[in-house]
């Protein structure tokens, strides 16, 4: 005769974190006893339902004469690798103690279906059944697919972050020429008009910085930033200076700007941003170069992409100065249109120019980086 094992799966072990029911559970009796503590617990979760649909399963295949048996296995709170691991440890231990033939396969929704296939790799699956609460069947899937894209890093930023570009970018394009109109004309009673696109841009902001984990990002920033203080390091040194030039740079070019005559407030923002480019630039070059001797006093290499990213913040430089001159072109009279263009081509000529050497270097050594 044929052992039929019915299976009860709790992917985010509910059992053991709210019930304190120790698993793999094995046996009518002792299954009953598990679902009383977690009724207890938590007389509303769902894993409940699924395990009494397992009881109940195994029941009727026992009256039908079938050599049937119940056992609930339970992953970990930490949905993902860990859980999916202790799945597997009591499914072989289950599978060892009954040793069936077939399996019937149980869970209440959409989170316990992602461990289905590794079950169905160790036995033959004959079923699979999912226990749903009456009043709502889809709720436990669609709330589930939802938090796990929430949570899923490559999830949000394969969602979230195209939303919040859009707004924040829709924003943009809607708050620009509002500023533009009030540092053109100094009318300071525009700006209550402008709390809209201000509240979109920063909802939009919001969501680009949890898309692609900004908060975790600052964190290990933290704690990055404390072991090279503690670590004396090179890298650290190279950023204060980096920062000390963008800071007496901006001091600087602001009083050389203030001293300047310009037509309109627009004019002396665009000229200050110009001022500011090289400063900007060198200052990155800076940081750079801290990352390069860091790496040199640590493991004796230089990679060529650290190189590379020198000459890539330069032409990027030349660009923007580029684009700035030409603004200024049309902005303010007296202004060279030509060297604005001449800069942008030229700073394009040195971004490919680069790039091609990258390609080749790396073709020509394909270990080194």
């Amino acid at each position: 005769m044929k052992r039929t094992l019915v299976l009860a799966v709790d992917r985010d072990d509910d059992f053991g974190v709210k019930g304190c029911v120790s698993t793999p559970v094995i046996g009518v009796e002792n299954c009953l006893a598990a679902a009383n503590s977690l009724g207890i617990a938590d007389p509303e979760d769902s894993d409940l339902n699924a395990l009494y649909a397992a009881i109940s399963t195994c029941l009727d295949l026992q009256e039908e004469g079938v050599d049937a048996n119940v056992a609930l296995i339970c992953g970990d709170e930490k949905v993902g690798h860990k859980s999916d691991l202790a799945l597997v440890s009591q499914l072989e231990e289950v599978l060892d103690h009954f040793n069936p033939d077939n399996v019937v396969l149980v869970g209440d929704g959409a989170e316990d279906e992602y461990i289905y296939p590794i079950i169905s790799s160790r036995s033959h699956v004959d079923s699979v059944r999912k226990v749903y609460v009456k009043q709502a069947p889809n709720i436990e899937s669609s709330f589930y697919i939802l938090t796990k894209m929430l949570n899923e890093p490559t999830k949000r930023r394969r969602f979230i972050a195209p939303l919040g570009a859009i707004i924040f970018l829709v924003a943009l394009c809607m708050l620009i020429p509002d500023l533009v109109m009030i540092l053109m004309y100094n009318d300071v009673t525009m700006i209550p008009a402008t709390t809209r696109d201000f509240v979109l841009l920063l909802v939009g902001l919001i969501l680009l910085m949890y898309a692609y984990s900004f908060g975790d990002m600052i964190k290990r920033y933290r704690a990055w930033f404390k072991d090279r203080i503690l670590g004396r390091s090179t890298r650290m040194v190279m950023s204060a200076l980096a920062f000390g030039i963008l800071f007496v740079s901006a001091i600087v070019c602001y009083y050389e700007a203030a001293d300047t005559y310009y037509p309109n407030f627009m004019v002396a923002v665009v000229s200050y941003i110009s001022l500011m480019i090289w400063p900007v630039v060198f200052a990155i070059l800076t940081y750079i170069l801290g990352i390069i001797l860091d790496e040199v006093q640590e493991a004796s290499t230089i990679r060529l992409s650290n190189l590379f990213d020198c000459f890539s913040i330069g032409s990027f430089g030349l660009m923007v100065l580029g684009i700035i001159d030409l603004v200024l072109y049309y902005v303010a009279p007296g202004k060279d249109g030509v060297i604005g263009i001449i800069e942008i081509l030229l700073g394009i000529m040195i971004s490919f120019l680069a790039n091609y050497i990258k390609k080749f270097y790396r073709s020509s050594n394909p270990v080194t980086e």
